[in-house]
């Protein structure tokens, strides 16, 4: 199962066979995305839109979580009128498994074998029970072996991902890792226009289960990545200190301003040579822009403290946060080894979580780059009459980043 390049998009002529419907079988909720070409230099409209919140009791367990939103998606297709239609849905990033790896250059032996051969002793399970992609990755820091993005996923999980759809009277035609789907939001289609040619961006992809961390040379993905902290495992943290519901947790939560104490009056000053202003300069301007506009975005009310002295309206993260910011500093290290002098040049995040102003900032103030927030559905219009089942499109949406990619990724089945 190998990526059909980019350039296959132009062959298969989208503006005629259209665009399938997009399902996303995210950890907090089950996505349905569904857009058409739009006229002139709209580029995308949208048809349809509908989403599903997982129960706070089922999000941790994978098995059961998929059983809701197949049986959800079901009603979603009756209701949408979807039956019939041609859809791609995405591989859950916390149930895909994803590594860098470096093989010696041959000749003889293409590199899809050497990662069916290697993937399985990561996993510890037999080579058939699993179904592979991967990225050879043009590195420049290595010599005589190939970097190569290593991805699979259980052929189970696919296999009841395929019949979640067909039992919704969708007819499967694709499937991808959010790795390939978020980046194809960027570089396909409707936001093509404002990704840079060659040069570096992170992105993070801040979501409730994990955060998907994503290098990308313009197009081109050289880095990726799985870091288990997400919005969830702040939330049961929250939970735990606050003795209370992790529902109420999450509350208090998005309705604080920021994730971590007031900075104390002694605090070290930021390495000469950081990023003190500019990256947050950027993001406190895009939400400010959109503030309190977009769906789920934090909210006024107090927040609890969660340690001893402070003040009421604070909570304390800095742990989470550290270990999420530690694994994106590594990334990035990693990647400058691998194209030494080609720095990254700016951070772009996305994702459900990315609505929280106290968490985007936090993350920004410690990755030291140029950060803003995308908004990929901001290029596809609208009119406010299409169905929208379980949410309201109004203002930034990044938390639609993956749906969106799936619409315009290859049909490869």
């Amino acid at each position: 199962m190998l990526f059909s390049p980019l350039g296959r998009l132009k062959k298969i002529n989208l503006l005629n066979t259209g665009y399938p419907v997009a399902v996303d079988f995210g950890v907090s909720a089950l996505k349905v995305l569904h857009v058409a070409p739009g006229e002139g230099d709209q580029g995308l409209k949208l048809v349809c839109a509908a989403m599903v919140e997982t129960p706070d009791d089922i999000a941790g367990d994978h098995a059961k979580r998929i059983a809701f939103q197949a049986a959800e998606l079901v009603k979603l297709s009756k209701q949408l009128e979807l039956r019939g239609k041609r859809a791609v849905c995405g591989i859950p990033a916390v149930q895909t498994f994803c590594k860098h790896m470096q093989f010696p250059k041959s000749d003889s032996t293409p590199v899809a074998a050497l990662v069916k051969a290697a993937v399985p002793a990561q996993v510890g399970c037999h080579p058939d029970a699993l179904l592979y992609r991967h990225v050879e990755v043009p590195a420049t820091g290595i010599s005589g072996k190939n970097e190569v993005i290593c991805l699979a996923a259980s052929r189970d999980l696919v296999t009841r991902l395929m019949n979640a759809l067909s039992a919704a009277k969708l007819e499967p035609v694709g499937i991808h890792p959010e790795f390939h789907a978020m980046l194809r939001a960027f570089t396909v289609g409707v936001a093509a226009g404002n990704q840079e040619t060659d040069g570096a961006t992170l992105y993070l992809d801040l979501g409730a289960g994990a955060t998907k961390v994503v290098i990308a040379h313009g197009p081109a993905m050289v880095f990726a990545k799985t870091v288990t902290v997400g919005g969830r495992h702040m939330d049961q943290a929250l939970s735990r200190g606050l003795k209370c519901s992790v529902a109420e947790a999450r509350a208090k939560r998005l309705a604080a301003k920021a994730l971590t104490p007031s900075t104390p009056a002694h605090a070290p000053r930021p390495a000469e040579g950081a990023d003190a202003g500019g990256g947050m300069a950027m993001l406190s301007a895009a939400m400010a822009k959109h503030e309190g506009r977009g769906e789920g975005a934090s909210g006024a009310g107090a927040a609890v403290a969660t340690r001893p002295g402070a003040h009421a309206d604070e909570i304390d993260l800095s742990a989470q946060l550290e270990t999420l910011t530690d694994e994106v500093a590594m990334c990035l290290r990693y990647h400058e080894s691998l194209f030494p002098g080609k720095r990254v040049g700016r951070a772009v995040l996305v994702g459900g979580e990315a609505r929280h102003r106290g968490l985007c900032q936090a993350v920004a103030r410690a990755i030291r780059l140029p950060t803003q927030i995308a908004d990929p559905l901001a290029r596809v219009a609208r009119t406010g009459a299409e169905p929208c089942i379980g949410t309201i499109l109004i203002g930034p949406q990044p938390g639609w980043t993956v749906p969106l990619g799936l619409c315009v990724s290859p049909t490869d089945l």
